[in-house]
């Protein structure tokens, strides 16, 4: 029974990973078609255009895992179907259930395989592929467009023009205030972060008191203690679905500790953790598609079936965030909400597959 369960894992595991390789394929294809037409800004050539490509093609295909994970399933268990060894399978007792086991298990290590992706390789090369295409372009980093990088902590508000390095500001200021009242503004022409505190350079302080004077203190150096860390600013340059489940969890609370809107990152967080439920359950569903037609339906409509199944459970995802951040429904409804049903159709079919055969 064991050599029988690693052959069927083996069979959908090795589908799963070809359709995968050639979704992936497309898009770096189609992304370079794109990114190529804005090669010849600054030194922003068609070489390094393929290198920004081939930089978040990790996250394309942590985004393509679970439709990969169902068409590759189709085939797999459709080219089992195909030779009459399914059918064989069935003959000597065994149930749809137990077939189900070893996708499971095939199931889990590719939710492995996308969550190391998705959490360790994804957000590392994304942020490198957005230096790459920023200082390509004679630019550099912003987390706030032309407006630079803004952020409350506690107090204080921090804003600098330009964050060229995750653990580097660059013309800084920090208003503070007690209650209403503006008490000092601190500005810096940079600052970076080291040993657990930011290492203000040439800070110009400017204090205001209740009674209308100004004074206003300099320094060559200051340290300045803060929450903002720069794991922070990594969370704020990178795209909130990017970026891995630990940062996700630190910035939102970080946002709800300063009273600020933090429902996108926190809709990211628990998209993050569907994935890999989603990945299982995309195999759980290729079962009683392909039992309930191991006769009357042949490869290409399995696909067929298995493509407009994947199209609805998309569009129902990207519904549902939409009206997340558009509506206010809570994001762990938006997030698991579309898993959670096809999970409950394809267990559902399942027990009924089951109940039929014996």
């Amino acid at each position: 029974m064991k050599l029988i369960d690693r052959y069927i894992a083996r069979n959908v595991t090795a589908g799963t990973l070809i359709v995968l390789l050639v979704i992936v394929s497309l898009d770096l294809l189609f992304n370079f078609l794109k990114e190529s037409q804005d090669s010849g800004q600054g030194d922003y050539t068609v070489w390094l255009a393929l290198l920004y490509v081939l930089l978040t093609t990790p996250y394309s295909a942590y985004q393509a895992f679970p439709f990969a994970t169902l068409i590759g399933s189709l085939i797999g268990l459709g080219g089992l179907a195909a030779r009459s060894e399914l059918v064989v399978m069935r003959g000597t007792g065994m149930s749809a259930l137990t077939i189900a086991r070893p996708l499971v298990m095939a199931g889990l290590s590719l939710a492995l395989l996308a969550m190391g992706v998705g959490e360790w390789l994804a957000p590392r090369t994304d942020r490198l592929a957005t230096e790459l295409q920023t200082r390509a372009v004679g630019g550099q980093l912003s987390a706030g467009g032309e407006s630079g990088f803004w952020a409350r902590d506690g107090d204080r508000y921090v804003h600098a023009r330009q964050v060229p390095e995750a653990d580097v500001l660059e013309d800084l200021q920090i208003y503070a205030f007690q209650g209403v009242r503006l008490d000092h503004i601190t500005t810096a022409w940079r600052a970076h972060y080291e040993q657990g505190v930011w290492m203000l350079l040439a800070p110009v302080t400017t204090h205001f008191a209740a009674d209308g004077s100004v004074r206003v203190s300099r320094a060559a150096s200051a340290r300045y203690r803060s929450e903002l860390k720069p794991d922070m600013l990594d969370v704020v340059v990178v795209e909130p679905e990017v970026l891995p489940i630990t940062q996700l969890w630190i910035y939102t609370r970080y946002l709800e500790r300063n009273g600020l809107d933090s429902s996108r990152y926190r809709l990211a967080f628990w998209v993050k953790v569907a994935t890999p439920l989603a990945t299982v359950t995309m195999l759980l569903l290729t079962v009683p598609l392909v039992f309930g037609s191991l006769r009357s339906a042949n490869m290409g409509q399995r696909i067929f079936i298995g493509v407009l199944i994947g199209i609805a459970f998309f569009l129902l995802n990207r519904l549902l965030n939409r009206a997340a951040m558009v509506f206010g429904l809570p994001p762990l409804v938006s997030a698991l909400g579309p898993t959670v049903l096809f999970l409950g159709i394809a267990l559902g079919s399942l027990v009924r597959l089951s109940r039929r055969s014996v």
